[in-house]
């Protein structure tokens, strides 16, 4: 059957609401702030055969691959066990969840004539599943049984009636239960809204004619990534990036975590082959096939359709090549609680490769990490206890055409937030300190690579623990393109009672006493061309917004400024004579 422009479009539109339909009920039904302020999560809408048809603004890194959860439900449950009104949850890395243990993937089959003809899917990060320590999110384990609860896809909802079985296990096996359960339930009532529009569309316009309209908004999604392919010139282009160790600060240094990648782009096609990464390492920074393939996805369609909505058909003409057994697909049961970490860095290098081949559309290094922290304890004021998750936002590189965005979060978070610092005082025991833009983190460059950040919590009235995984510090930070500089990396900084500073990248359960100090510091993104060449009043007002410093505009850009306009009432001015000799100096005299 062949479906008319306009009847497509409405189709196509209605899919998209209600995967909409999903994030609306989950922002205002969920009880923790991970969900419903920062929108750690992904909504789609998918066919019978697991293919994407429609999302809606999430996080990238969660979209590409919902449709592992939908076939690791056939294989475990069966297509012909499952009737209308149930509702799947997994979990397990390595069966379903394809990530880590807190994320919980929740699924709702949509029938029609007696037959499953979709999926809504929701997948999302809870605030503790069980594991060693609180969070789920760790540095510093060695197998996928010490990090959590797993569950493969379950009927957590059988019939439209609840399995208590498996809300019971799930109560017993978390530290902080009703908030746990309470997403949960917002979840079950996201998805079986999703699945009830779905149902609507197949009732109103008919299956077949569904149907074929599904078939075509796939086949359109093809298209238009085979026309962008055929726009990057044929050839085989590399990047690689050795990460910071995997595991705990206090682990060797020089284990290696290379991660390596190879692109080939011939015609219409191209291929995205991970080959030369390193073997799976002990520690936790494995990543599930599934999340490799959604981050190199992820890659693909930023250089190819980045303005489009996404489908399965955008895909159709990329293969992915993972070595078994490596770093990006480990064989079960690899610890992979920092599965994050890896997969922020590849879209990065995909840009990195193609930088050759495609001057004019790619960007320098972002900062490079999640900046995953958890923070958790007994609150003072209500006796209960309490986990929070978050991240925090940094610099994006340089662009061929304008400066690097601040204070975005990683590739991987795409469309999240931050806790606002009036909800982070309301819900938990600390004040927020400070909230600013980190001067000078971002690299100089013709155009400059966007800001970190600096975010500081206090800890008040009680004692508190602190996990943190930050990568892209010592080995591989934010990197310049086309003569521009490297940006700041990422840290964590301590400030102790008895005046000392600790500063960390990756640690669990690290201690907190009250009133101590944890200074969240995310990198910049790094520059793109030759900061000699920006223009001096673009240097003058970075200056004068305080995202630069003086003492930068000097050493960095060859800028000089008059003094007076920098220490009293006067406005500052370029001296151009002082400015063009300084760059003459930095040039070597070669210019």
């Amino acid at each position: 059957m062949k479906v008319d422009p306009i009847t497509l479009e409405v189709i196509r539109n209605r899919l998209i609401a209600a995967s909409r339909d999903i994030r609306r009920t989950i922002e205002r039904a969920a009880y923790s702030p991970i969900l419903y302020e920062v929108v750690d999560f992904s909504c789609g809408v998918l066919d019978s055969e697991a293919a994407l048809i429609a999302e809606t603004p999430g996080l990238p890194i969660f979209l590409a691959n919902l449709g592992y959860a939908v076939e690791s439900t056939y294989r475990t449950i069966g297509r012909e066990n499952l009737d209308p009104g149930d509702v799947i949850l997994c979990n397990d890395p390595y069966n379903g969840g394809g990530t880590h243990c807190p994320d919980l993937t929740v699924l709702s089959p949509a029938f029609y004539d007696d037959e499953i003809r979709g999926w809504a899917a929701f997948r999302g990060h809870t605030v503790d599943m069980g594991g060693i320590y609180p969070g789920g999110w760790y540095s510093n384990t060695t197998e996928v049984f010490q990090e959590g609860f797993r569950l493969p896809p379950v009927k957590l909802m059988s019939g439209g009636k609840p399995n208590e079985d498996v809300f019971r296990l799930i109560r017993t096996n978390t530290r902080v239960p009703d908030a746990v359960l309470g997403d949960i339930r917002a979840m079950i009532a996201a998805v079986r809204k999703a699945s009830s529009r779905f149902y609507e569309i197949m009732d109103t316009y008919g299956l077949e004619a569904t149907l074929a309209a599904i078939s075509e908004i796939l086949d359109q999604g093809e298209k238009l990534a085979r026309a962008a392919v055929r726009r990057i010139p044929d050839g085989t282009y590399r990047a690689e990036a050795l990460l910071d160790g995997d595991g705990n600060d206090d682990e060797p240094l020089d284990v290696n975590v290379w991660v390596r990648v190879e692109i080939t782009v011939d015609d219409d096609e191209m291929t995205i082959d991970f080959t030369g990464t390193d073997p799976q390492c002990r520690g936790p920074m494995n990543v599930p096939e599934p999340s490799t393939i959604s981050s190199a996805r992820y890659g693909f369609k930023i250089i190819t359709t980045p303005d489009l909505p996404c489908n399965e058909g955008f895909f159709r003409p990329l293969e992915v090549v993972i070595p078994e057994g490596s770093l990006l697909k480990p064989e079960f049961p690899a610890a992979c609680a920092m599965w994050p970490v890896p997969t922020t860095t590849i879209p990065d290098l995909i840009l990195k490769a193609l930088a050759p081949a495609l001057p004019d559309r790619v960007r320098a290094g972002h900062f490079g990490d999640s900046m995953a922290n958890f923070i958790y304890g007994t609150d003072p004021r209500t006796k209960k206890y309490y986990v929070c998750a978050e991240g925090d936002a940094g610099g994006y590189g340089g662009k061929p055409y304008e400066d690097g965005e601040h204070a975005f979060f990683s590739m991987d978070l795409g469309d999240t937030y931050n806790v606002p610092v009036e909800v982070a005082e309301v819900r938990y025991p600390w004040r927020v300190e400070r909230f600013e833009l980190r001067q000078d983190s971002g690299g100089p460059g013709k155009y400059r690579g966007g800001l970190g950040v600096i975010r500081d919590y206090k800890i008040l009235g009680h004692k508190a623990g602190l996990t943190v995984t930050t990568d892209r510090v010592e080995n591989t930070p934010p990197w310049g393109l086309f003569g521009g500089k490297d940006a700041e990396p990422n840290i964590t900084v301590i400030f102790r009672n008895d005046g000392t500073e600790e500063k960390w990248r990756k640690i669990s359960n690290l201690p907190l006493d009250e009133n101590e100090v944890v200074s969240f510091r995310t990198g910049g993104g790094g520059g793109f061309g030759n900061p000699l060449e920006r223009d001096p009043e673009s240097v003058l007002e970075d200056v004068l917004n305080g995202y630069i410093s003086p003492q930068s505009a000097l050493d960095d850009y060859g800028v000089v400024l008059s003094e007076a306009g920098l220490t009293g009432p006067k406005a500052a001015t370029v001296d151009l004579e002082a400015t063009k000799k300084q760059r003459k100096k930095l040039y070597g005299g070669n210019r």
